[in-house]
């Protein structure tokens, strides 16, 4: 288990150097992309360059992230929440419409996934390294096993509450009223 293999990049971006430390197809991101917005496949190296191009067409000084295209995860992941050191909901998130995107407020499905030790592993230990209380960790599949995409400081649990039937606002609730010594009487 690792991460995907990820970058930050300025322009102009060296193709040459990105295809040599990532390869294609590639994930474009953009820094301020939420919900599957500015996420982007370039299938291959002529579409990247084209991408970078249209990119420096529109704004000459931009910078955005290149991640590696982790095939087994295509149309699929898995959303962990965890607060306070805790996993408190995971989901399955699959596209319908056979898009590489899985997020749900673009039209994804999901279902509750029973946790396995590296999932759990994995979503406490990056939110741990990441100095986060409260965490959204998306894990994509890869060869039986899991890599991370991305750790969301501040993750949508909309979905999660939906799917999962889980409070997850409680549990968030809880964890403050505990962190800031709030025991539940009245002040």
């Amino acid at each position: 288990c690792s991460a995907s293999k990820t970058m930050l990049v300025r322009s102009p971006v060296d193709v040459d150097y990105v295809e040599k430390r990532i390869g294609f197809p590639i994930v474009v991101k953009s820094l301020s992309g939420t919900h599957g917005k500015g996420v982007y496949l370039a299938e291959n190296k002529k579409n990247f360059s084209q991408l970078m191009d249209m990119m420096e067409q529109i704004n000459d000084r931009f910078n955005i992230i290149l991640q590696e295209f982790v095939s087994d995860s295509y149309g699929k992941d898995v959303r962990i929440i965890v607060v306070g050191g805790k996993v408190i909901g995971a989901m399955k998130r699959e596209s319908i419409d056979g898009d590489f995107r899985a997020n749900i407020t673009r039209g994804g499905e999901a279902k509750p996934v029973d946790i396995d030790e590296q999932m759990e592993y994995l979503a406490l230990e990056s939110t741990k390294l990441l100095g986060l209380d409260i965490g959204g960790v998306d894990l994509l599949y890869d060869n039986g096993g899991y890599k991370i995409c991305e750790v969301n400081s501040n993750p949508g649990f909309e979905g999660m509450e939906m799917f999962t039937k889980k409070n997850i606002a409680s549990e968030i609730v809880s964890f403050i009223k505990l962190k800031v010594g709030i025991n539940g009487q009245d002040n």
